[in-house]
């Protein structure tokens, strides 16, 4: 009975393992595309990795199948078990950098982590002075190094690093001014334990000789810390994901839920049934591959089918999108008229005209700001472009709907060539919309009185639909301009989050350039002159630290070494995803690349990109404007000398008043 209930709870501790491991991947995976941005989620990703390969390295010792193969897989579990300290100080020093404490000494201190973790890493894998191989490896479930004569000195590092970065983060907690920062980080705080809890190698203490079964209730207390650890990687991961964010916090939220449910979770639920799957089907008389097959296929039908059904379920059960504002953006992106929806509607009343009026043919030509265009045909229609540039139907349309000379009004209808037409005005303006034309069945109209009221009633849906689309189109065009604002404001926003009064306010003692008022004219004329010309190779910005940084890199040359800079600032805005020369987030990148990096005249820029030149200009400056804030930051991180710690405990006893009172 003991031994079949250690079975089960090993059993257990596996699949739990397993699920932590999928997490923590999905995690990484996620990050991946903002860790080369910013220092916070670069930390974090390096602290979760080590800790998926202690849990992977120690999930397959208990599946090796020879005790060379788990002595391997037990050394090899300290790259993870030696890192986590390094990284841990590492997430600390860049949670306590993004309130405006920043140390070289702190800095320096990182890199020494990662050196000893690596020194003891080194020790463990090539000698036995931190952990020995145990003379019996036979029992699976309880596979173990034991201490080695140095395994004390590397204890006390690896939890003397822990308290030192707990220490960090309550610094980090005590600089928050707002209250959103203050809870982020107290929470942060709290469950910044979950790395070395969940690294620790506890059972090389346990004896220097392999038990061959471990304690029902030594069992029980894995478990339990492998569900609290769990826990608690989930709850840091839901607080560091808004850092270098430059989305609003629901946005960052509700794709992180969404990731969440459709890969990690579907895939622990899938790992889980497989399990089941293949230890029950000897039972069910069937074989192992084909039980399993089904089992995987449906649960990963199900799994996504409920997500799909239950999302605003879930979304309102979490508070994703409960902000009466987001509701409405969801209504409003639920019911817009796209272009297809607006022509399958036209057509389905066309088609109802001709059969109303007994008609082979019917159209509809919207006016437009390039001129008459055919919108939607139904029936053969012969030489469209004809009847466009037919001088007639373009009298038509600059006489808003009037006679024209050449064109002659009968029982309200239009008789012109073999067409009858009808204008559509707009109520509220009394515009012309376009025109509805219909193939003549007889030399002058001849409806009857029940065909003229179906024909109006047609008429009216058709203008209502063209009016619709306009304004449509008007709130795009509105939306497309503030575009490029609120993203630079977003950016600003999110960097002001934790960087309070420094990132918001140019300090006064520090006479940078970057503080200059004409700096952004600076970067301007070095985007005029991208590929040479004085405005660059004469340019100020010349005495930027980062360009004189980056000369060594590029012989020497303070030009190209410029110019680099001026790239890498240009491919900082660029969004994540495919690249649209279209999409509202792509334009500034899109102004940048096409107008500075390729240098096409701004005709051929605002064609590209389907805007006006005057639209063009202005989004230009916005874009320049990042560009000119992203270069500065770059520069500031590159000249601020990081004060010391006697100055950082004065500028926390600043702060105190303040955080106190938030």
């Amino acid at each position: 009975m003991s031994s079949s209930l250690t079975n089960i709870l090993a059993f257990l501790n596996d699949l739990l393992q397993a699920v932590i491991v999928i997490f923590g991947t999905a995690v990484v995976l996620y990050n991946l595309g903002r860790a080369r941005r910013d220092r916070v989620t670069r930390a974090f990703c390096a602290l979760i990795s080590f800790v998926i390969i202690t849990f992977f390295a120690e999930l397959l010792v208990s599946r090796a199948l020879v005790p060379v193969s788990a002595e391997i897989l037990l050394r090899l579990q300290w790259v993870g078990i030696a890192m986590v300290p390094a990284a841990q100080f590492h997430l600390s020093d860049a949670l306590l950098s993004t309130t405006g404490a920043l140390s070289r000494r702190r800095r320096l201190m990182v890199r020494a982590g990662y050196i000893s973790s690596m020194t003891f890493l080194g020790l463990v894998l090539f000698t036995d002075w931190i952990v020995t191989t145990p003379i019996d490896l036979l029992d699976k479930e309880a596979r173990h190094l034991v201490a080695g004569p140095f395994f004390a000195i590397f204890t006390l590092y690896f939890w003397a690093v822990t308290v030192v970065s707990i220490y960090n983060v309550w610094r980090a907690r005590h600089r928050c001014l707002t209250r959103t920062t203050r809870q982020r980080m107290t929470t942060t705080l709290l469950v910044f334990l979950a790395a070395p809890l969940g690294a620790f190698p506890y059972l090389v203490l346990s004896s220097n000789t392999l038990q061959q079964e471990l304690p029902i209730w030594l069992w029980l207390v894995i478990i339990s810390g492998n569900v609290v650890v769990g826990l608690m990687f989930a709850i840091m991961t839901a607080h560091l994901i808004y850092f270098g964010a430059a989305s609003p916090d629901r946005v960052v939220r509700v794709k992180l839920f969404k990731f969440m449910a459709r890969v990690p979770m579907t895939a622990s639920i899938v790992l889980v049934v497989y399990v089941l799957a293949s230890r029950s089907s000897p039972g069910i008389g069937l074989p192992v591959e084909t039980a399993t097959a089904i089992a995987m296929v449906a649960t990963v039908m199900l799994v996504e089918w409920a997500i799909h059904a239950y999302k605003r379920p879930l979304e309102r059960f979490f508070h994703l999108n409960n902000d009466p504002d987001v509701q409405r953006i969801q209504q409003l992106s639920e019911r817009l008229l796209t272009t297809s929806d607006l022509r399958q509607y036209l057509e389905s009343i066309l088609a109802a005209t001709c059969e109303a009026l007994r008609t082979p043919t019917s159209f509809v030509v919207a006016m437009t700001a390039n001129g008459p265009k055919i919108e939607t045909v139904v029936g053969p229609l012969t030489d469209s472009e004809t009847i466009l540039q037919h001088s007639g139907l373009q009298k038509l349309a600059q006489s808003n709907g009037e006679e024209a000379d050449d064109l002659h009004l009968v029982d309200g209808f239009i008789v012109w060539q073999e067409y009858w037409l009808r204008p559509l005005h707009s109520h509220q303006h009394d515009d012309l919309l376009g025109i509805l034309g219909i193939r003549a069945r007889a030399a002058a109209p001849d409806l009857t009185d029940s065909e003229l009221d179906i024909l109006d009633n047609l008429e009216d849906q058709i203008a209502a639909a063209l009016e619709d689309r306009i304004l449509q189109q008007e709130v795009f065009a509105a939306v497309e301009g503030l575009l490029p604002q609120i993203i630079a404001l977003q950016h600003r926003r999110s960097e002001a989050t934790f960087g309070g009064l420094p990132v918001l306010t140019a300090l006064a003692d520090q006479d940078t350039l970057v503080d200059d008022p004409e700096f952004n004219s600076m970067v301007r004329d070095a985007l005029r002159d991208y590929w040479g010309g004085p405005k660059l190779t004469k340019s100020p910005l010349m005495r930027l630290q980062i360009v004189q940084q980056a000369m060594e890199a590029h012989d020497n040359n303070a030009t190209k070494a410029l110019r680099a800079i001026l790239s890498d600032a240009i491919e900082l805005q660029k969004p994540d995803g495919e690249r649209n020369m279209t999409t509202g987030e792509w334009i500034l990148y899109n102004i940048l690349e096409l107008k500075f990096v390729q240098g096409q005249r701004v005709r051929d820029v605002a064609r590209r990109l389907a805007m006006s030149e005057s639209d063009l200009y202005r989004k230009q400056r916005v874009a320049i404007e990042n560009v000119a804030h992203t270069i500065s930051q770059l520069e500031k991180a590159a000249l601020n000398e990081p004060p010391l710690e006697p100055e950082e405990t004065s500028s926390e006893t600043i702060s105190e008043p303040i955080s106190s009172q938030s």
